[in-house]
């Protein structure tokens, strides 16, 4: 064989095995978070370990499904008509902001509130003006425990 029929079927192969992996990635199924075994946690535990230790918390709850147990301080919707529940921290501005996949009814600001969902990670705000982070979760759901 000639030196360039071996080197189109190298290239040949590498492009299939990587179209194959692109395949595979493009189409994983999605975390069941609804049904999905979460790690417990206050949401004014999780906003201290961010805000104290943020390496630290982002490799034990980033990625990770969460069920989060905190007080309702807002409730409003976002541009792609959302729900988004603002659980109270200790610091006064600073949110666990959680996007429901689905609208929960019946909640109220200041009632308790049990969220199953995604944590996202922490953004930290601008202390030069005053705003501080928030940890946010995504595919959040009322959870029944």
């Amino acid at each position: 064989m000639s030196k360039k029929k071996i080197l189109l079927w190298a290239l040949l192969a590498v492009g299939l095995t990587g179209a194959a992996v692109g395949y595979m990635i493009w189409n994983k199924p999605h975390k069941d978070v609804k049904d999905a075994d979460a790690l417990r946690v206050a949401a004014t535990e999780l906003y201290n370990r961010f805000s104290t230790d943020s390496a630290k918390a982002r490799s034990l709850y980033t990625d990770k499904i969460l069920e989060i147990s905190g007080e309702i301080s807002k409730l409003s919707v976002n541009l792609q008509n959302q729900q988004i529940i603002l659980l109270k921290t200790p610091v006064t501005g600073a949110y666990v902001n959680c996007t429901m996949e689905e609208k929960a009814e019946g909640l109220k600001e200041g009632a308790p509130v049990l969220i199953k969902g995604i944590c996202s990670g922490y953004m930290g705000g601008d202390a030069d003006m005053g705003l501080p982070g928030d940890v946010f979760i995504v595919r959040g759901y009322p959870s029944n425990k």
